[in-house]
């Protein structure tokens, strides 16, 4: 659960907003970087659900996603955190302040191996971008590890009581999001291949393949990041 103070998470920083700025990167435009160094192994990938999302059916056929694809241990809590204060009147939130409101609720020195990811249900935005699927925060050589997904475009509900039309769906696009985030979260830069692709829409979400692939696989796989494809 996601309840620590902003500002008792954040004494050690001088400027968190400015640095969460520098490093934060939309999953749409993630500028690559060169052939990875050194490498973050996750203790684990914790799984926040914001309370506010109405069918969490998917839940469960994600992390069972993200169990066979992933090495460290995958864990879920509820994110209990009003985002009322972000929403602008119209269009999406911004992601810069959501990644600086979420980080100060986790303790950093205290689990610096641990990557965070926060699931909402509103749409978020980095500019220039019109929207984004998901914004992180942090690589290999930072203290903090945080990632937001928004459900927004991911997920199709429908009728009276917003049941998800699909969550076996909803739950593979969260999947490819969260399983690129960790590694790029981990240090990993410089591909585009499979998983690492980049989509700029939600059909080209939907094409990605749901696997590393090679060379980026062994290499994750050797870094503790990643599974081996079953035989």
């Amino acid at each position: 659960m996601i309840t620590k103070p902003l500002a008792a998470s954040c004494r050690w920083w001088r400027n968190p907003i400015a640095l969460l700025s520098a490093v934060c990167c939309p999953v749409l435009a993630y500028a690559a970087s060169d052939a990875p160094g050194r490498l973050l192994q996750p203790a684990a990938v914790v799984i926040h659900v914001h309370d506010q999302i109405t069918d969490q059916r998917f839940v469960p056929l994600l992390v069972a996603r993200l169990a066979r694809t992933l090495a460290p241990a995958i864990r879920t809590s509820a994110a209990k955190i009003d985002l009322a204060p972000f929403r602008p009147w119209i269009g999406a939130i911004d992601a810069h302040a959501l990644l600086d409101a979420f980080a100060g609720r986790f303790d950093w020195q205290r689990d610096p191996a641990a990557i965070q990811i926060v699931i909402i249900d509103d749409d978020i935005r980095l500019k220039p971008s019109r929207f984004s699927f998901a914004a992180s925060a942090g690589d290999a050589g930072t203290p903090f590890h945080l990632s937001i997904v928004s459900l927004a475009r991911l997920q199709r509900l429908a009728g009276d009581d917003r049941r998800d039309s699909n969550p076996d769906r909803t739950a593979e696009r969260a999947f490819k999001l969260i399983a690129k985030n960790v590694a790029r979260l981990s240090g990993y830069g410089g591909s585009t291949l499979c998983l690492f692709a980049f989509p700029r829409s939600l059909t080209e979400l939907d094409a990605t393949p749901e696997s590393f692939c090679e060379p980026d696989l062994a290499a994750l796989v050797a870094a503790g990041i990643a599974r081996p494809m079953p035989r």
